[in-house]
């Protein structure tokens, strides 16, 4: 699913970052040792807000326009594969967040600018429990942002496994509540 021409098409129709959509910035990745640790615990806070929202993906490797066009895709800002391998960030992810998220998909996008350019698609599941970042606070979506959550939030979050959903139909019968005994 999931190819430069998706990405392009994101830009060229002006899809709006939301609830289950997050643009990143090639510069959200840095293995420098000044801003590296601020880096992963960025990722960390994004991953698991997604995770204890309703889901969603972050696109790693587009830049958004700044100004009144905030949290719209200005162009594609490529990531150098060879530097940030899709196991670099799997790691980032796997190991700075707790408990572990499961079904995270990290989808490496060739970007055809440079054999090594590429943006990373991440999918994230909707939890069915908290998940806390590396910062060891708990974050949710919140429109275009990942915000700390609340006490009452985090434990609705992590009840969403053991209380079940229930819905309720009500419908109008008409006849005969009488069983036909022909």
């Amino acid at each position: 699913m999931w190819s430069q021409k998706v990405i392009e098409q994101y830009i060229t129709d002006q899809v709006q970052e939301n609830l289950n959509l997050d643009y990143k910035a090639a510069g959200a990745f840095s293995k420098d040792s000044r801003d590296r640790e601020k880096k992963i615990e960025d990722i960390s806070k994004d991953v698991s807000a997604m995770a204890n929202s309703q889901g969603g993906v972050i696109i790693y490797g587009i830049k958004e326009f700044g100004g009144e066009k905030r949290y719209l895709p200005e162009k594609i800002d490529p990531i150098d594969q060879t530097i940030f391998t899709k196991e670099w960030l799997e790691q980032i992810i796997s190991s700075n967040i707790h408990r572990r998220i499961q079904g995270v998909i990290i989808h490496p996008v060739q970007i055809t600018t440079h054999p090594n350019h590429c943006v990373y698609a991440v999918e994230i599941p909707q939890s069915n429990t908290a998940h806390q970042a590396k910062d060891k606070r708990y974050y949710k979506r919140y429109n275009f942002e990942s915000i700390a959550m609340e006490d009452y939030e985090i434990r609705d979050v992590m009840n969403r496994a053991s209380v079940p959903d229930v819905n309720i139909q009500f419908g109008l019968f008409l006849g005969s509540n009488e069983p036909d005994m022909n």
